[in-house]
C-alpha cells in the first residue's frame, strides 16, 4: 500500500533549440526547435558525413601518394629506358661501323683473291719463251711413231728446216747427166706432206750458257729419257695446258716438283743447245708459237 501511495515519476522530453541569427544590421534571428529523437539523428548524420569527408581525404591522400609515387617510378623507368636507348642508338652505331669496315674488307679480300687468282692463272699459261737467252727458232713437226728427228721434206736429222728452193736450186745444178734423179728429187720435195699425223714442235737453238726454263708455273709431271733428244720434262699447269721440254741435258727438277714461271730446267753446255719444245692443250697437241710471246 504503501507503494501505491507513492507519487509517480514523470519523465520530461527533452527539446533542442538550434538558434539562428543573421549577420544582417537588423540583428533579425530564427530559431528551430528539434526533438531528441531528430537531434539524435541529425548529430549521426554530422558525424556521418564527417567521417566519410576524413575517409575521402585520406583516401585521396593516399591515391595522391600513389599516383606521385607511381610517376616518380615512372620516370624513372623513362630515364632508365631513354639511358638504354642511347647506349642501344651508340652500340648500333658502332656495329654499323664495324659491319661497314668488315664490309670493306672482305670486298678488299674477294678482289684481291680474286686479283691474285687472275695473277695465278695468268702465270700458270705456258706463254713464255722456254729460252733465257737468244735462240733461233724453228716451227715444225714431230714425227710420234719415229725414232728420228728428221722427216722427210720438212726437217733433217740436225734439226734444221728442209729449204725446198734450196733444194730444187742443188738439183738443177747437178746438170744433165741426173736430170731424170733431179726430177724425182723436185717432185719429192715439192709434194705436199700429210702432218696429219704429226705433232706440231717448236725446235730452239740457243747458246752455251743460257738456260731452258719453265714457260709456266705448274706441277713437274715426268722427268724420263727421250729416244730423240736425251731427256724431257713434262709439267702440268693445271687448267689444262701442258708443256713438253725435249733437251740432252740433266733435268735440275724432278717428278712432284711445283715450278714457277721461269724457272730453270735445264742448263744449256755446249753439247745440248737444241730444245724441242712442245704444249697439249686438252690433251691436243697444239702449235707452241701461237701461245709463246716473243720479246725482242
Amino acid at each position: 500500500m504503501a507503494d501505491i501511495n507513492k507519487p509517480k515519476k514523470h519523465r520530461h522530453k527533452r527539446h533542442y533549440t538550434f538558434m539562428i541569427i543573421s549577420g544582417d544590421s537588423d540583428g533579425s534571428s530564427g530559431s528551430i526547435h528539434l526533438g531528441h529523437i531528430a537531434t539524435q539523428v541529425l548529430a549521426f548524420s554530422i558525424f556521418a558525413v564527417f567521417v566519410a569527408l576524413v575517409c575521402f581525404l585520406v583516401n585521396s591522400a593516399i591515391t595522391v601518394s600513389s599516383l606521385k609515387k607511381y610517376t616518380a617510378e615512372q620516370n624513372a623507368r623513362i630515364l632508365e629506358l631513354d639511358e638504354e636507348n642511347k647506349t642501344l642508338t651508340k652500340s648500333n652505331s658502332e656495329l654499323q661501323n664495324e659491319v661497314t669496315q668488315l664490309s670493306q674488307a672482305l670486298n678488299q679480300k674477294v678482289e684481291a683473291e680474286a686479283q691474285s687468282a687472275a695473277e695465278a692463272e695468268q702465270l700458270s699459261i705456258p706463254s713464255q719463251l722456254p729460252i733465257s737467252g737468244t735462240a733461233s727458232m724453228i716451227s715444225t713437226y714431230d714425227d710420234p711413231g719415229s725414232s728420228e728427228i728428221a722427216i722427210a721434206g720438212i726437217i733433217d736429222a740436225d734439226g734444221n728446216a728442209i729449204d725446198q728452193s734450196e733444194n730444187a736450186e742443188n738439183n738443177d745444178e747437178n746438170g744433165e747427166e741426173n736430170a731424170e734423179n733431179t726430177e724425182e728429187n723436185t717432185d719429192e720435195a715439192t709434194e705436199p706432206v700429210d702432218v696429219s699425223t704429226l705433232d706440231p714442235i717448236l725446235l730452239l737453238t740457243t747458246e752455251e750458257g743460257s738456260t731452258i726454263i719453265a714457260s709456266g708455273a705448274g706441277t713437274v709431271t715426268s722427268v724420263a729419257g727421250d729416244i730423240k733428244y736425251g731427256n724431257s720434262v713434262t709439267i702440268d699447269h693445271g687448267n689444262g695446258y701442258i708443256s713438253i721440254y725435249r733437251n740432252s741435258g740433266e733435268s735440275l727438277v724432278h717428278e712432284g716438283d711445283t715450278v714457277v714461271k721461269g724457272a730453270t730446267l735445264f742448263v744449256v753446255g755446249s753439247d745440248n743447245t737444241k730444245l724441242g719444245y712442245q704444249i697439249k692443250k686438252d690433251g691436243v697437241f697444239i702449235n707452241p708459237e701461237e701461245l709463246v710471246q716473243i720479246n725482242g
